[in-house]
């Protein structure tokens, strides 16, 4: 089978087209959402979950720039704008599965009328609809690049490899996403301030309650990293034998 076919039988391309205009409509719904629950409550909510999504976005970004580099004739400074993309995109793609953790944010905000139960009041599930899709994105978002860019050391490694690269950015991911998420670090920090990760992240190893925490938490979030990204790559990017 011609490897630029997948498993639908049509080309990869193709897929990675349909993918990336059903996240850009999943994207537009989520904003729009969001435009309507604080028409809907009076409330100024949630202009910071259009960041996050936005930064979600970034490694997709920097997916399809190497695309574009490794195409490019080969020289030593293609190599290193290769290396250098990469590096970045590495540090940008927790910010994509990080919206998962966004699902907290219903049940801080909504306020729950005196003597009510939340469930039958239809804007706590205004609330909630908004973060679940955005969750959702966030894991589309994460495997339409870590896809591509596995689909690229497949090409030049080979697929057992490039699992392995898969999982070993899955985890790293993970733990950054709760770098991000309780010690509020943001990607471009690894840059600008690496000692003082570096100093925090001593801090939580050797803690064994905080290490504790963050063990669970990663794995839980490695998980379902893991499930959304065999769940959504399916034919979309693999390709087909025989």
């Amino acid at each position: 089978m011609n490897q630029n076919y997948n498993i639908w039988g049509t080309k990869v391309w193709t897929g990675k087209l349909v993918m990336l205009i059903t996240l850009l409509i999943a994207t537009g719904f989520c904003v729009a959402l969001g435009i309507h629950l604080r028409d809907y409550t009076g409330r100024d909510i949630y202009r910071y979950l259009n960041w996050d999504i936005f930064l979600g976005w970034v490694p997709i970004g920097l997916a399809l720039c190497i695309d574009v580099l490794v195409k490019l004739r080969q020289s030593w400074i293609k190599n290193i704008l290769v290396i250098g993309a990469g590096i970045v995109w590495l540090l940008f793609y927790p910010n994509s599965v990080y919206l998962v953790t966004d699902t907290l944010h219903p049940f801080v905000h909504f306020e729950v009328p005196s003597g009510q139960r939340f469930l039958f009041h239809l804007e706590f599930w205004y609330h909630l609809f908004l973060f679940f899709v955005a969750a959702i994105l966030g894991l589309g978002l994460g495997t339409y690049s870590l896809s591509s860019i596995q689909q690229l050391v497949s090409e030049r490694y080979g697929v057992v490899r490039s699992w392995i690269f898969a999982h070993i950015v899955l985890i790293l991911s993970s733990i950054g996403i709760y770098i991000g998420r309780f010690i509020r670090w943001n990607s471009w920090n690894a840059i600008t301030h690496p000692k003082s990760i570096w100093k925090d992240v001593i801090d939580i190893v050797t803690d064994p309650v905080q290490l504790h925490f963050m063990f669970v938490f990663t794995a839980m979030i490695w998980v379902i990293s893991l499930i959304g990204y065999f769940m959504m790559r399916g034919g979309m990017f693999m390709t087909r034998r025989g």
